[in-house]
């Protein structure tokens, strides 16, 4: 089975050449004329040499793309876990197997902000989906941040339960319903204990089924609790795992490239730290230099400013020039160094239109430079030539990039 990538016009294309997989037509022609929600879209294309499966993946980042520069969190874990088992529930009802599923890091695309995923399923394909699963877990469970507690015994739980003989998914789903004892849920249950103490101290109004007196004001809520207790043990679940009040995220926050500050500001705020005879990656500083964290900085004899993080072209820092009017360089201070508008994801945050989320990548080995498309929607150009979607190609030194409409040079 061999695979590709194929950029159409604005859509972008994962090939399977299945070669030696038995050929399914019900498996086919059910994934062509039907659109399934989780699933790839799938269509068949006849060639010379046989047939090749399409599967549209315009703008969608496979997970081990996504956790390549980060760690994992407990509650994108929960949506993952729930996705996979919501495409399973979907694919029953099309009377397609499991086996099909391709359930890979780097072939199970998700949706960077939600988690929201899409799985490839290959007709004719046979593959052992509970150990497949299994292996999925563990990648996951490296994939965690060690310190976050609740993650780690969250990917550690639901792996350990996939190493019993003969599990099935409601063992996986058993557990998920015993987290009550998690912080996220210990908050939510306590909000919700909160809000009924509320309901019961506001007792002027009308009395109903529940036992407790409400004020009219809170019927359209008491109407939804209601109709909630009458869904399925799994609805209630799933509920519990995607809607936690008082979730706040966390974000890494850049420093812009330029930092000015006044003398004596940096002076009180920051102690000097290294000093003279310090050393850097670059070598040994002038007896007038300080080290601040990893940035050089000059000490005026006067009154004035300071200019953190120079990346004048004596530094022998690379970056993207831009040639458009008005446009903002790009400083590549480290590699691999990806851009797109995704402010969590990237290295460089390019708030612009037609930028894809993740964009391009840019990694360094040794002397040789090699830019990567990272399936963007609008394309990535070399010197004049648009790459495939995830097509990777060398990076001189001079090269023009086009990072969808806009242009930069290699300096």
């Amino acid at each position: 089975m061999k695979i590709s990538y194929q950029r159409e016009f604005k859509y972008n294309y994962l090939i399977i050449d299945p070669e030696e997989l038995p050929w399914q037509g019900y498996e086919s022609q059910m994934l062509w004329k039907n659109q399934i929600e989780g699933i790839l879209r799938f269509q068949v294309r006849q060639k010379d040499d046989g047939v090749r499966f399409y599967y549209e993946i315009t703008s969608r980042q496979p997970i081990a793309r996504i956790l390549e520069n980060r760690s994992i969190r407990a509650e994108e874990i929960r949506r993952l876990v729930i996705g996979i088992f919501g495409v399973l529930e979907r694919m029953e009802l099309y009377l397609l197997g499991e086996g099909s599923i391709l359930l890979e890091p780097e072939y199970l695309y998700v949706d960077s902000d939600s988690f929201r995923i899409w799985l490839c399923l290959v007709p004719g394909m046979k593959r052992n989906f509970p150990e497949d699963f299994s292996r999925f877990l563990e990648y996951l469970l490296g994939s965690v941040d060690h310190q976050d507690k609740e993650s780690v015994v969250l990917a550690y739980g639901l792996y350990q339960e996939t190493r019993k003989e003969n599990y099935g998914l409601d063992d996986i789903k058993r557990l998920l319903q015993q987290e009550k004892g998690s912080g996220i849920l210990q908050q939510e249950d306590r909000e919700n204990e909160q809000a009924d103490k509320r309901a019961e101290s506001e007792n002027h109004g009308e009395r109903y089924g529940t036992g407790r007196e409400f004020r009219k004001p809170i019927q359209e809520k008491e109407s939804k609790q209601k109709e909630s207790k009458q869904k399925t043990l799994w609805g209630r679940w799933k509920e519990r795992i995607f809607h936690k009040p008082g979730k706040t995220e966390i974000r890494t926050v850049r420093p812009p490239k330029e930092m000015i500050f006044q003398e004596e500001s940096i002076q009180s705020c920051f102690p000097p730290m290294g000093g003279r005879g310090a050393e850097t990656r670059q070598g040994i500083l002038e007896p007038d230099k300080t080290v601040f964290g990893s940035m050089e900085y000059s000490m005026p004899a006067g009154p004035g400013t300071v200019l953190l993080a120079d990346f004048s072209s004596d530094t022998g820092q690379r970056m993207l020039r831009s040639l458009d009017p008005g446009g903002e360089d790009i400083p590549l201070s480290y590699y691999p160094f990806i851009i797109g508008k995704q402010e969590n994801l990237v290295d460089f945050k390019l708030e612009k239109e037609t930028v894809s989320r993740l964009h391009l990548r840019i990694d360094q080995a040794g002397d040789t430079y090699r830019i990567k498309d990272l399936n963007s929607t609008n394309g990535t150009f070399l010197r004049g030539r648009l790459l495939d979607n995830n097509e990777e190609a060398e990076l001189h030194t001079g090269d023009e990039v086009g990072i969808a409409r806009y242009r930069y040079r290699f300096e």
